[in-house]
């Protein structure tokens, strides 16, 4: 494909020098045919694990000088060719972060199997520990793993990541910062993730703690998006850039992985209920439609807008914006998930107390207290607003049981530990003759290593219901495992752990056979998008095959004019157009 013409895209643009290395900088296993892109408008290949030999894998080691050791690259292909269908996109919102930094450095290890030593010296390697997408079933019964198990789902190490921050600390720097993996890792990974260019984050400093102010510096300025309208637009233009410059052929997802934001009352008022209402208050100037949008939500209309999922690790009330889901059903493959991942303290409890449940118990009180001294912490302490919204989700875990459960939760921020979350949770119940039952749990572990899984496991089920069509309303219900408070079109689900994930087992496995048995009934075609039209919404689907970037439909199409277009301002797609008028080729008409 030709590279996008606006100046946005340009390469030296306001979003940094591009840079391509030259093939003699690769390792020698690895040849400047098969790198495969990763990480937007920056350097960051993705290498199939096939051409990385086990010498190259063991001369990454700690014994290895620094000089010794050889580039590990996430560098994009110069020919921007998309490479496979095994491929997805994966958008941070708040890269720089733990999770983010630990993401990129996981799929970077994992690709180059890279090898290091850990704190007592002992040999460790590279492992997607915690993804059930990427582990094969285990034991007799299968157990949890899909990899080997169920057909198309993608494999993380062609997965493109790339994203966002409004902090301008480089990757690596951060990855040895937050002390998220071991040192002699990190130092083997710090180059190399210095070099990811990080696009400039939307900026509103009434939706982020004063910790964080002085921090915010690489961000969109006031001439790049004076208002919400302007830096959907720049949004949008990221996406599409990413996209474009990394040949991604699977579906991208869009994760925030940002500080907690103060919930947005506009979302609370009506006025962003439906699609149309969303975008015509991101249209309006702020003194006219009486409130402020949060990031977040203007994140998530530009993913869908850009044929993308959304999904909101964070704690804030995006998701009632409910414009969003109306807006993600227009499409087939789109959905807009959350909230807030569950992915230490809270998940466990969802174990424990249904695990009482089911032993005829009767919990009462669920009492816990949790401390950390990440940044996403800092951030609650220093803004009451966000604090409350983080606590909403925490104690409403069990609300849909619709028992009385005294749930409390206490969390303090702890800077000396850094990401490593400590937890102490007491369990009270009734049993026999209503006689007490207490149960005492502690936990201790980097709250990014836990999360970090779950952002892998949303993308690649993301990809792998997009591309079976998979019904918006059954995705949002298999993937409620991975939020405290399922909400949206999950709103309501069992908040039992392994309630949910039996359900998700069983829409994994129907889509599956749903795909085999078409495949099967349409033959040679078998895999291959068409174009779908729901009668009910006369909304069209049009599929492009990979290696096409512009599709007419019908016969004989001399010249079709479009009315009413809007678009190309950011690159070179039609957004929206109203009727069309065509000439030596009959009507065509579209509604």
């Amino acid at each position: 494909p030709s590279p996008p013409s606006s100046p946005k895209f340009s390469s030296k643009g306001r979003r940094g020098r591009i840079i391509a290395p030259s093939p003699s900088l690769l390792p020698p296993q690895i040849s400047s045919n098969n790198v495969v892109a990763v990480t937007a408008g920056m350097t960051s290949p993705s290498v199939s694990t096939s051409s990385i030999n086990t010498s190259s894998s063991t001369s990454m080691n700690t014994s290895s000088s620094r000089m010794n050791i050889p580039r590990l690259t996430l560098s994009v292909d110069p020919n921007h060719i998309p490479k496979t269908h095994g491929s997805l996109g994966i958008l941070l919102v708040g890269i720089g972060g733990s999770n983010g930094a630990l993401l990129a450095a996981g799929v970077l290890a994992n690709r180059h199997r890279v090898e290091w030593r850990g704190p007592k010296g002992e040999f460790r390697s590279s492992k997607y520990g915690g993804c059930i997408t990427q582990l094969d079933a285990k034991g007799i019964h299968g157990g949890v793993g899909y990899r080997n198990v169920i057909h198309g789902i993608a494999d993380a190490n062609m997965a493109a990541v790339g994203g966002w921050d409004i902090r301008p600390t480089r990757i690596g720097d951060a990855l040895l910062r937050d002390q998220i993996v071991d040192y002699d890792l990190a130092r083997q990974l710090q180059l190399e993730l210095n070099r990811l260019k990080v696009f400039q984050g939307y900026y509103d400093r009434n939706y982020i703690g004063s910790s964080q102010w002085d921090a915010a510096t690489h961000i969109l300025t006031d001439r790049e998006a004076p208002d919400a309208g302007a830096a959907l637009k720049a949004i949008r233009a990221d996406i599409r850039y990413f996209k474009w410059r990394n040949g991604v052929v699977g579906h991208t997802t869009v994760v925030w992985t940002a500080s907690v934001e103060p919930n947005c009352e506009l979302a609370h008022s009506g006025c962003l209920d439906t699609a149309k209402d969303l975008l015509e208050a991101i249209a309006t100037p702020v003194s006219v439609r009486g409130g402020s949008i949060s990031p977040s939500i203007l994140y998530a209309t530009a993913a869908v807008l850009e044929g993308c999922s959304f999904v909101n690790g964070g704690s804030q009330n995006t998701l009632a914006a409910r414009g969003l889901e109306e807006l993600a059903r227009q499409q087939i493959g789109v959905y807009v998930l959350g909230t807030d991942f569950k992915a230490g303290q809270t998940k466990f409890k969802t174990c424990a107390v249904e695990y009482l449940r089911a032993a005829g118990l009767t919990p009462t009180v669920v009492a816990s207290c949790s401390h950390l001294g990440n940044n996403d912490m800092r951030n609650l302490a220093t803004s009451d607003r966000a604090r409350s919204t983080k606590m909403r989700v925490k104690s409403d875990i069990f609300a849909s049981w619709e028992e009385d459960i005294d749930h409390k939760v206490s969390v303090m921020y702890m800077p000396t530990i850094g990401d490593e979350k400590r937890d102490f949770v007491e369990y009270t119940s009734l049993g026999f003759m209503g006689q007490v039952h207490t149960m005492v749990t502690y936990t201790r572990a980097g709250d990014s290593v836990l999360c970090v899984p779950l952002i892998i496991d949303a993308a690649v089920w993301c990809d792998y219901f997009s591309n079976r069509s998979w019904p918006y309303g059954d995705v949002a219900k298999a993937l409620a495992y991975l939020f405290k408070v399922p909400e949206g079109a999950a709103a309501g689900v069992d908040p039992g752990f392994f309630r949910q994930m039996d359900e998700l087992d069983r829409q994994v496995r129907t889509a599956d056979k749903a795909s085999h048995a078409k495949k099967k009934e349409q033959g040679v075609h078998a895999g291959r998008r068409r174009v779908r039209i729901r009668p009910e919404e006369k909304a069209t689907e049009w599929a492009i095959p990979n290696d096409v970037g512009i599709i007419c439909a019908g016969l004989a199409c001399v010249d079709m004019q479009l009315g009413r277009a809007t678009g190309g301002d950011g690159g070179e797609s039609i957004e929206t157009f109203e009727g069309e008028t065509s000439i030596g080729g009959g009507r065509f008409v579209l509604s």
